[in-house]
């Protein structure tokens, strides 16, 4: 049970390393898509320059913080806290919109809306996991 506590936290931490390196280098790479999509969509129009450094920044962020064991705990956190955001932002679109964008900004471009918010209900549920299962190892180790 000792090593799980060590685990879970540290392959969840590479997962979300892995998963938001590969997101905001993709974001980076097609960056005028990435800014032209934002801006298309409900809620950011005029702020699209603004969301896209801090999406990218803030995921990057959490990676750096993600790498060492000192920080884990924090950058799941904030791993927790882009995936709300995101949850909640397509719960929005899902509610208020009438004509849907296109999926068409990051990772899981070919999914729906729909299938959007529960990838990242799941998403959340797996930092969730890390961060229940980080905090009872630092419980544990004072």
């Amino acid at each position: 049970m000792k090593y799980l506590k060590k685990t879970i936290p540290f392959a969840v931490s590479i997962f979300f390393v892995i998963l938001f390196c590969y997101a905001s280098i993709s974001k980076i790479l097609d960056f005028r898509n990435f800014q032209s999509q934002l801006g298309q969509s409900p809620g950011l129009v005029g702020y699209e320059i603004v969301v896209a450094y801090g999406i990218i920044s803030l995921q990057m962020i959490a990676v750096i913080l993600l790498c060492f064991r000192t920080s884990r705990f924090l950058g799941l956190w904030i791993t927790f806290g882009i995936l709300s955001v995101f949850a909640g932002y397509v719960a929005f679109i899902l509610i208020h919109s009438k004509n849907l964008p296109c999926t068409c900004i990051g990772l899981f471009e070919k999914i729906s809306w729909n299938g959007n918010f529960i990838l990242n209900i799941g998403l959340m549920t797996i930092a969730l996991t890390g961060i229940i299962v980080q905090k009872s190892e630092i419980k544990n180790n004072k």
